[in-house]
């Protein structure tokens, strides 16, 4: 028995020595590739030191009288333990990506330990009747080994890792939307908590330190962390997306991974230039990244409410294609509601809101035919907040209508007809008011700002030496498909506007592009463009619509392949229906492929002279929705062999985009068909760039039209 003890301890003592020599020849150290396994094997057998020095303690301050008989052989066992812990330690603290002041504190308080765990063997039966020396070896060991496990926690997982909990329980200060910064409250706590455990200043895995944005900028030494002009946006997205098998991903395989709607935060605002001193408000309101993350932070619509939240049913029934009706946030009872369609509108669509009277605190209407009369029909929300009334026909007498709603706070009343004398006639209980493009100048804003004090008011930029970006104009027309001469209602809110167009797809300018006249006709397929300009502004965004002319039905349809059972809409007769589907692939007006292509067959009980068709559908590329890799048109005389007519192979495209509508002609010499063939390939296998790369691609198609 006395031997292996001896032999053990003889081991241990050569550890130590080891160990004392290492640390202090630490500047010649130069560690072969083997001793690095080694090394790298400390996070895995720390656990045993720690868990046996504990043990020690706790048997040590049991025993009163009485030694354990297994005392000194436990003691032994930890004191080797901990040496060897403390040496494969020493070992890995010798590879890059680590603060060396912080691992200098890590690691002498480590060998600190292993000496103690020696000493306090070496010594034991010698002062074993002195209780004291057992106390203070005890408390001795466990102290060394709270701050050493301390300190490798804080090179681990970040400073503080282990006290925190104890240290500061109070919430996270709530930061309002329109303070939030988008580097500093969307990007960096993402960052703070799933990467700088191992990208800090203690522990700059690859040199690249994540903690602040210099660091972040300048990258680590595989180069910076994104570019814009590759295909997957750079480093930091590939890896993100990377198998978390695969030892380049990042996080690394058991550590806390990115949720999706983090990976889907970084990529858009990677996308967007990855601004660092923007404010999540400067965001355009549909910029994708400001509708992720707007949610996280306080505004007005996030405050507690106390009252009940209305029949899910119920919001579900008011729900239509130009009423919109949701939570202002998840789990929140409030409500909003939004309204799309000026031709569609009628005050009954707000009436029928009173079934959520009592949940509504946002109602926007801009840009619907509402007059003075049909504000009445808002006087039931009493607890609506926000409203939105720009470039509605209300004029001054409908102002004394909403001088009722007590709560209200921010209304928008841009592009109407409302003057400075209503407004200081009936004076508004709010809290912010937008008079955009009104007859508000700045001769009367004083007089205004006076009546309305706490009020922030907002008239827009009246300088001369910026120029402002005019608004795209509005098209009316709600049909995309037409089967006859269409008349096209298009207008400005901006006097003096002039509104450009094109009919071919490309981008009107100011001066050679045709003006647009009321009256103008659509009477055929074409991609309608408009934009407009007025001297002193910027030209708008072009606004786009590409008008399809009814093509023929075909007498008989038949689908050789059917499409997904969950996207199946009406089968073959969804892509005759005269209906286009809008960005939604799960609304039922489109099917969807993925396992087989398509394979259409088209019969005409009499024979007709045809020269095109035309396939539309969606691509969605986050969705895994593709344009198709192949698409054949074959025809002929029913009964006869049918020949290949023409065949297109539409670009993939090279990187994510926003979903959008896609159609796809082809062209051939007419002659006379009494049967058609339509096949339509999807990716076989998604590109590298993608996060779903290697799987297969979906196609989703709406409509087709045979001319």
């Amino acid at each position: 028995m006395r031997n292996w003890k001896t032999i053990l301890f003889n081991l241990v003592f050569a550890c130590n020595i080891l160990l004392l020599f290492f640390a202090l020849a630490e500047y010649y150290l130069v560690i072969p590739s083997w001793l690095q396994v080694a090394g790298r094997m400390h996070p895995l057998v720390l656990h045993f030191p720690i868990a046996m020095v504990v043990l020690v303690v706790v048997m040590e301050l049991l025993s009163v009288r009485e030694q354990s008989p297994l005392a000194n052989e436990l003691i032994l066992l930890t004191s080797f333990t901990t040496g060897i812990s403390a040496l494969m330690g020493l070992l890995l603290s010798r590879e890059e990506g680590y603060d060396p002041d912080a691992v200098a504190w890590h690691k002498w308080s480590g060998i600190l330990l292993s000496l103690v765990m020696m000493g306090w063997y070496a010594a034991r039966n010698k002062l074993r009747e002195k209780r004291e020396f057992l106390f203070i070896g005890s408390a001795a060991a466990l102290s060394l080994l709270v701050v050493t496990g301390h300190q490798g926690a804080g090179l681990t997982h970040g400073e503080d890792f282990l006290f925190a909990p104890v240290q500061d329980n109070k919430a996270k200060p709530v930061v309002a939307l329109e303070d939030a910064m988008v580097f500093d409250h969307v990007i960096k706590p993402v960052l703070d908590e799933k990467c700088n455990s191992c990208h800090n200043p203690r522990k700059a895995k690859g040199e690249l330190v994540m903690a602040t944005s210099a660091a972040i900028l300048k990258g680590g030494k595989n180069g910076v962390l994104w570019d814009t002009t590759a295909a997957d946006y750079g480093l930091l997205l590939r890896r993100l997306h990377l198998p978390v098998e695969d030892k380049k991903h990042m996080p690394p395989k058991g550590k806390p991974q990115l949720t999706p709607e983090e990976t889907a935060i970084l990529f858009h605002w990677i996308k967007s230039g990855s601004p660092m001193d923007k404010k999540l408000a400067d965001l355009d309101p549909a910029d994708s990244l400001r509708l992720l993350t707007t949610h996280l932070f306080q505004s007005g619509a996030d405050e507690t409410y106390t009252f009940e939240a209305a029949d899910p049913g119920t919001v579900q029934q008011l729900n239509n294609h130009y009423r919109v009706v949701s939570p202002v946030a998840i789990g929140s009872p409030a409500l909003e509601a939004r309204f799309f369609g000026a031709a569609q509108f009628s005050p009954v669509q707000v009436e029928e809101l009173q079934k959520v009277g009592p949940q509504l605190i946002s109602l926007n209407l801009a840009n619907m035919p509402l007059t003075n009369s049909d504000l009445q029909q808002i006087l039931q929300f009493a607890r609506l907040r926000y409203l939105n009334l720009s470039f509605t026909n209300i004029s001054d007498s409908g102002l004394q209508v909403l001088q009722s709603l007590k709560e209200l706070r921010e209304l928008s009343l841009s592009g109407t007809a409302v003057t400075v004398s209503g407004l200081l006639k009936h004076r508004l209980p709010v809290k912010k008011i937008f008079l955009w493009n009104t007859g508000v100048d700045n001769s009367a804003l004083p007089e205004l700002q006076k009546a309305y004090a706490g009020t922030v008011i907002e008239t827009g930029y009246r300088g001369d030496s910026v120029s402002i970006r005019l608004n795209p104009p509005i098209l009316q027309n709600e049909e995309r498909i037409i089967s006859g001469p269409v008349v096209l209602e298009l207008k400005h809110f901006i006097k003096g506007a002039e509104i450009r167009y094109t009919t071919d797809g490309t981008e009107p300018d100011s001066i050679s592009s045709p003006v647009f006249k009321p009256g103008m006709i659509v009477d055929q397929t074409m991609i309608f463009k408009a934009r407009a300009f007025k001297k002193g502004w910027t030209g708008s965004e072009a606004v786009t619509r590409h008008f399809l002319e009814a093509g023929l039905r075909p007498d008989s349809l038949r689908l050789l392949t059917l499409p997904d059972p969950q996207y199946k809409g009406n089968l073959a007769a969804t892509l005759f229906d005269g209906v286009k589907s809008d960005l939604n692939f799960r609304s039922g007006k489109i099917i969807g492929y993925k396992e087989k292509a398509m394979d259409l067959r088209m019969n005409l009980n009499q024979a007709r002279e045809l020269h095109s068709v035309t396939l539309s559908g969606l691509v969605d590329v986050s969705s895994y929705i593709m344009p198709p890799t192949e698409i054949q048109l074959w025809g002929g005389l029913a009964g006869e062999e049918m020949k290949l007519l023409g065949s297109l192979k539409p670009p993939q495209p090279a990187r994510d985009t926003a979903a959008y509508e896609s159609y796809y002609t082809i062209n051939f010499p007419a002659r006379k068909m009494g049967a058609l063939k339509l096949v339509v390939k999807q990716v076989s296998s998604l590109p590298k760039w993608h996060r779903g790369k290697g799987e297969r691609g979906w196609i989703f198609l709406d409509e087709i039209f045979i001319q």
